[in-house]
């Protein structure tokens, strides 16, 4: 019986070029179609949004973005409605799934009072802290209130936490509020 000799080039060398070549082949794939669709995911987005904004501050007619210095960090988005209905905060801020995992858009009218809250993603933990957008007792609570009322809200008995920082979230709403009205 022989023993085959161990050829260093057939053994080692041809399957790891063949696995880095497939590699290679795969990444330009994922690529192209990152490429391809990164548009559409931006398009719906953005009418993502605008319908949240709609839905806030159902008043309005249309918006238009407003740059303000010194809000804080969780704002991204500051719109004011044309007819002069309120403003829409776009918020990203940190919830129980971790940094910028809670995204949400906020109605304020003119007075100061919450006209709506729309939740648009979040990584609460299910049938628990995700109860911030499925227990209407909750976010049901948020319209009509002024900063201090939504300061002194309820929170949901075992998610103390993803209510918590919902409500920082719409403090943060309210400091935008300020410094785009003032």
């Amino acid at each position: 019986m022989t023993k085959a000799k161990s050829n260093m080039m057939s053994d080692f060398v041809i399957p790891i070029a063949v696995l880095v070549i497939i590699c290679m082949v795969m990444s330009g794939l994922l690529a192209l179609t990152n490429g391809a669709t990164a548009p559409i995911i931006a398009a719906a987005e953005a009418k993502a949004q605008e319908e949240a904004r709609m839905e806030v501050l159902p008043g309005a007619d249309s918006f238009e973005q407003v740059e303000i210095a010194g809000v804080p960090a969780s704002v991204t988005g500051v719109f004011q409605a044309s007819n002069g209905a309120g403003y829409t905060f776009s918020l990203t801020t940190t919830g129980y799934g971790g940094k910028n995992t809670l995204k949400m858009t906020v109605g304020i009218d003119g007075e100061g009072r919450i006209t709506g809250v729309k939740v648009l993603s979040h990584k609460e933990t299910p049938g628990l802290g995700s109860k911030i957008t499925a227990d209407e007792g909750f976010y049901g609570q948020f319209p009509g209130l002024d900063a201090a009322g939504a300061a002194a809200a309820d929170t949901i008995s075992g998610a103390t936490f993803s209510s918590n920082y919902y409500k920082a979230a719409l403090a943060d709403a309210f400091t935008a509020f300020e410094l785009v009205k003032g």
